[in-house]
C-alpha cells in the first residue's frame, strides 16, 4: 500500500468590534483597568470580517509493505 501524507496548519484570523454605550465610554475613560476589563468581558462582539489561512506542509510519499 502507498499513501501520501501531509500536515495542515489552519488558522482563522477574526476582526471583531463592539460599540460602547455612553455609560461605558464614561467608565472606560476613567482609565481603571478593572472596569475596562469588565467592559471587554461583558461586550457582545460583532464579527467584522475573518480570514482563514491554510498552510500546507510538504507532501510525503509513504510505501508500506
Amino acid at each position: 500500500m502507498a499513501k501520501l501524507t501531509r500536515t495542515v496548519n489552519y488558522a482563522n484570523f477574526r476582526w471583531e468590534e463592539y460599540v460602547l454605550t455612553e455609560e461605558e465610554l464614561v467608565k472606560w475613560k476613567t482609565g481603571d483597568e478593572d472596569i475596562q476589563q469588565d467592559i471587554i468581558d461583558d461586550a457582545d462582539w460583532d464579527l467584522v470580517r475573518d480570514k482563514p489561512i491554510d498552510d500546507y506542509g510538504d507532501v510525503e510519499f509513504v510505501e508500506e509493505d
